[in-house]
C-alpha cells in the first residue's frame, strides 16, 4: 500500500474467517487495494488462487488447486506456451490444435470471429497507453504547453487509426467506467482551435524526444503525426522498455510512451503518480498531485470521494504529467469446445476460467 499503510492502526483475527482492520483515519484506498495481488514476502509461488504452480520441473503448468475457497476447479490442468509469433497461434487455434489463445491481436479477430470452432471475446483492459512527460525538462516545463499538446489529440482518431478501433479514448487517470467519475470537469476534449492558440502563446517552436519501446512504433507515429499539424516536433527514439523505465526513474528523459496499469480502482494510479507510491519508479508526480490523490485516500463519504476526484481531473487538466491516449482493448479466444460462463459486458473472461466446463469429454486442457 506504499504510504497508505500509514492509515491501518491494527490488523487482528478475530476466528478462523474473519479480521478486524482498524483505522487512524478514514481510509477508503484500504478496501480499494484489495483489489490488488496480495503477495506473501519471500514465498512468491504461495497463494490462495484457483490454480496453483505444478513446480519447478513443469514452469509452464498450473493445476487445480484442491484448497481453492469457492471449490475445486472444473479445468484439473493448464499448460501455458509461448508462439513466436500471433499468427502461427492462431493458426494452431484454427487447427483445433489449442484451446485458448491468451491474446489474438487485432490482425487475426477477422479470422477468428468467422470460424464456427472458435469463440472471441473483447474487453477493455485496465491499461492506458500514455506519454509520460518530464515537467522538469526544459522544453515541457510549461503546463500550457503540456496542457495544449493534449487539447491537440483527437483520441478518436487514435483509437481507429491505431488501434484499429479496439480500445476507449483516455482523458486521464480516472479509469471510465468508475463509479465516483463526473462529467463536469473540462480534460481535454479535442480542440485544435484552442490547442493551436495555446502553442503560439508559447512563442517558440516545441520540440522534444520521445522514447519508443519497439511493440509501440507505429502509435508513436500516430501521436507523432498528429503534433505536427500544429507544428510541433516529437522526434522518436527507440528502445526497450528496461531501458525506458530506467530512464524515468533517473530523470533521464523529456517523454516516453507507456502502456500502463491504471484501473479499476484509483488505488492503481496512486501507486504510480504520488511521489510515495510503491510502484513509482522515480520521478514521477508533483507535491500538487500528491495532495489532490491524498484527498481521495481520506475521503470520508461518498460525496467526498466523488469530490476528489473531481479536484484530481482538474489538476490533471492545469498541469497535465503525460499525454493521455486511450485504454487499449484485448480479445481472448477460446475453442468451442468449451463452455465460458456469462460474465459482465466488456470483462475479462479469465476471471471465470475455473468455472470453465466442456462440451464433450477431452482430458486435458490446453490453455495457451
Amino acid at each position: 500500500m506504499g504510504p497508505a499503510f500509514e492509515d491501518v492502526d491494527k490488523i487482528v483475527a478475530l476466528n478462523d474467517s474473519q479480521i478486524s482492520i482498524q483505522f487512524r483515519r478514514p481510509s477508503p484506498f484500504l478496501l480499494e487495494s484489495l483489489e490488488v495481488q496480495i503477495s506473501k514476502p519471500g514465498a512468491s509461488d504461495i497463494g490462495t488462487g484457483p490454480f496453483a504452480l505444478a513446480g519447478p520441473r513443469a514452469p509452464n503448468e498450473l493445476r487445480a488447486n484442491d484448497s481453492y475457497y469457492r471449490g475445486r476447479p472444473s479445468i484439473d490442468r493448464i499448460v501455458v506456451d509461448s508462439y513466436p509469433s500471433v499468427r502461427a497461434a492462431w493458426a494452431d487455434l484454427l487447427r483445433g490444435h489449442l484451446d485458448m489463445l491468451y491474446e489474438t491481436g487485432v490482425d487475426a479477430l477477422d479470422s477468428l470471429q468467422s470460424s464456427s470452432s472458435v469463440n472471441v471475446y473483447t474487453f477493455t483492459r485496465r491499461y492506458q497507453y500514455e506519454v509520460v512527460l518530464n515537467t522538469d525538462a526544459p522544453a515541457l516545463r510549461s503546463p500550457r504547453l503540456r496542457r495544449a499538446l493534449n487539447l491537440g489529440i483527437d483520441r478518436q482518431a487514435f483509437v481507429r487509426d491505431a488501434l484499429k478501433g479496439q480500445g476507449l479514448p483516455s482523458y486521464g487517470f480516472v479509469w471510465p467506467k468508475h463509479w465516483a467519475l463526473g462529467g463536469s470537469v473540462d480534460t481535454f476534449s479535442y480542440n485544435p482551435e484552442l490547442a493551436s492558440r495555446l502553442l503560439k502563446a508559447e512563442g517558440k517552436q516545441v520540440r522534444f524526444t520521445c522514447l519508443v519501446p519497439p511493440d509501440y512504433e507505429r502509435l508513436a507515429l500516430i501521436v507523432k503525426q498528429q503534433l505536427q499539424a500544429y507544428g510541433v516536433e516529437m522526434l522518436l527514439k527507440l528502445t526497450t522498455p528496461m531501458d525506458a523505465s530506467k530512464a524515468i526513474a533517473t530523470g533521464d528523459f523529456e517523454a516516453v510512451l507507456i502502456d500502463v496499469i491504471s484501473g479499476a480502482s484509483l488505488f492503481r494510479p496512486y501507486r504510480i503518480w504520488h511521489t510515495g507510491g510503491s510502484m513509482n519508479p522515480g520521478h514521477l508526480g508533483s507535491p500538487a498531485l500528491d495532495r489532490v490523490l491524498d484527498g481521495i485516500r481520506h475521503a470520508a463519504s461518498d460525496d467526498d470521494y466523488r469530490a476528489a476526484v473531481a479536484a484530481l481531473q482538474q489538476q490533471v487538466a492545469d498541469d497535465p504529467p503525460a499525454l493521455f491516449l486511450a485504454w487499449s482493448a484485448r480479445a481472448r479466444a477460446v475453442s468451442s469446445r468449451f463452455v465460458v460462463p456469462p460474465t459482465e459486458p466488456g470483462r475479462d473472461i479469465l476471471a471465470s476460467l475455473p468455472y470453465w466446463t466442456l462440451n464433450g469429454e477431452y482430458p486435458v486442457a490446453r490453455v495457451h
